[in-house]
């Protein structure tokens, strides 16, 4: 096993994004692809750049460029050091090798397939609009930007006005918001290089992050699925409705 953590099984769970593909599920049903990363980012983050990495988690002396360290001052980079509490992650020191073959197994089979789905659908439409589906705790916890703050039920990110057109953003919003669900933008998260590797909003590629609130679909101690779940599923279902019909406008208009 080259993945190990001193922590309890239920601390390192709690930093993984649960169920988001379940509630993402009807999405194919209105022309959307989706791609799952089937590997916790835990492990590795697709969502980081790869050289954003902690200098004191690894030997970083082996590596042929300087590492980039920006997330990865709280600790959440593209190898986590702490869980979101703060408290250590990983055993021990990661080599080079033991990055990289991270990164060709997991982190860039999974960045190169989707920039060549949302290049196809740009390609073939004349327009893409990308959903990055996420997760998140309801409060901030101790290395996030909103410590200890209550979060609304749904935060949408456009990467603070670079990833989408003000449009798509306002559409996703209002459709939550019609639903009766609160929702934040950009705050407590902007997005990240899910979005910013692929949005071209001038040349017809928005991109949007959802961030959904686990106090709506599932328990924080069990981790088990909760009543609210089904409501949350079609909210956001409905939500992918209303997206997907957007993108199919704004290919007519392309």
């Amino acid at each position: 096993c080259d993945f190990r953590s001193p922590l309890p099984f239920s601390d390192l769970h709690d930093n993984v994004s649960m169920y988001v593909e379940q509630l993402f599920a009807r999405s194919t049903e209105f022309g959307a692809t989706m791609l799952y990363a089937c590997f916790p980012n835990t492990y590795i983050d697709p969502n980081r750049d790869e050289l954003d990495i902690d200098p004191e988690l690894v030997e970083a002396d082996q590596w042929p460029e300087p590492l980039n360290p920006t997330v990865s001052k709280r600790g959440l980079g593209l190898l986590k050091s702490v869980s979101r509490y703060g408290d250590p992650l990983q055993e021990r020191k990661l080599t080079y090798e033991d990055v990289e073959r991270r990164l060709n197994r997991y982190h860039r089979p999974y960045n190169e397939e989707l920039t060549r789905v949302i290049r196809d659908k740009r390609h073939r439409f004349g327009y893409a609009l990308q959903l990055s589906c996420h997760c998140m705790s309801a409060v901030g916890a101790p290395t996030h930007p909103d410590k200890g703050q209550d979060r609304a039920d749904f935060c949408i990110a456009d990467g603070e006005g670079t990833t989408s057109s003000a449009e798509a953003l306002e559409l996703l919003v209002e459709t939550l918001r019609d639903r009766g669900h609160s929702v934040s933008i950009n705050t407590p998260y902007t997005g990240g290089p899910l979005m910013t590797r692929n949005a071209d909003p001038e040349n017809g590629v928005d991109s949007l992050m959802i961030e959904t609130n686990k106090r709506l679909f599932m328990s924080i101690k069990s981790f088990e699925r909760t009543e609210g779940f089904e409501s949350t599923q079609a909210s956001l279902t409905h939500a992918t409705q209303v997206m997907a019909d957007y993108a199919a406008s704004r290919a007519e208009r392309s």
